[in-house]
């Protein structure tokens, strides 16, 4: 299920609300990621919680591990997911859904959260919104390269790749592109046909991670 309609809708203006970031990663010791039936990963996720007037509260939860799942693909083939504990620990049975799904590609991180579910949560994707803000112009738009640009003097441990560490990467650029424009034109963007991710990422050598299709332009107020 895609989270791109195929009509334009249009949003509103949101004054309050909530964007749970995440990050999703594999754990391996060097060497190209491939996805595979039973790849051990790590997720963390961390909620912006947003109020009228910009007062803003985060909310951290802890990094989960587990593994991926292969599952039917829609179209053909197979498809590869993470584990229902999981996607239940992104989505806790009982709790109300974000209104916003942020993290550095969008689109795969959502290909592996499964599914499907419907909207809300908008895709909020940091890559992509990057390239349209055109931030970290000197670097190939990593995660940490797009952080460093945005706060040239944030005090981060570089050298670690896990989940947490991503996260507060991830964190450094959403609140950038929220100083320049508002949540919905943000969710607008999201969907912008772009160039694909460097392969220097993570999950760079993994299949269906330089899939960058457009979507439709939504309208917003």
């Amino acid at each position: 299920m895609t989270n791109h309609p195929k009509t334009a809708e249009r949003l509103p203006r949101w004054e309050e609300g909530t964007i749970r970031l995440i990050d999703i990663l594999p754990e391996t010791s060097g060497g190209p990621c491939r996805l595979r039936s039973g790849l051990p990963v790590s997720l963390a996720w961390k909620d912006v919680i947003f109020r009228a007037g910009h007062r803003t509260m985060e909310i951290d939860s802890p990094t989960f591990e587990g593994v991926l799942e292969q599952m039917p693909g829609e179209k053909c083939g197979s498809a590869f997911v993470v584990e229902d504990s999981l996607f239940n620990a992104v989505f806790p049975r009982g709790q109300a859904l974000p209104l916003c799904l942020a993290g550095y590609n969008m689109a795969f991180l959502h290909q592996m959260l499964g599914g499907p579910w419907e909207m809300p949560p908008y895709l909020l994707c940091l890559y992509r919104l990057a390239r349209v803000f055109q931030l970290g112009r000197a670097g190939d738009y990593t995660l940490a390269e797009l952080a460093e640009y945005s706060q040239p003097t944030l005090d981060m441990p570089w050298y670690e790749s896990g989940a947490t560490a991503r996260l507060l990467q991830g964190r450094v650029v959403l609140s950038e592109l929220l100083s320049q424009t508002r949540l919905n034109m943000l969710v607008a963007l999201s969907c912008t046909r772009t160039l694909p991710p460097p392969v220097s990422e993570p999950w760079g050598k993994a299949q269906g991670w330089q899939t960058m299709e457009g979507g439709i332009f939504r309208d917003f107020d």
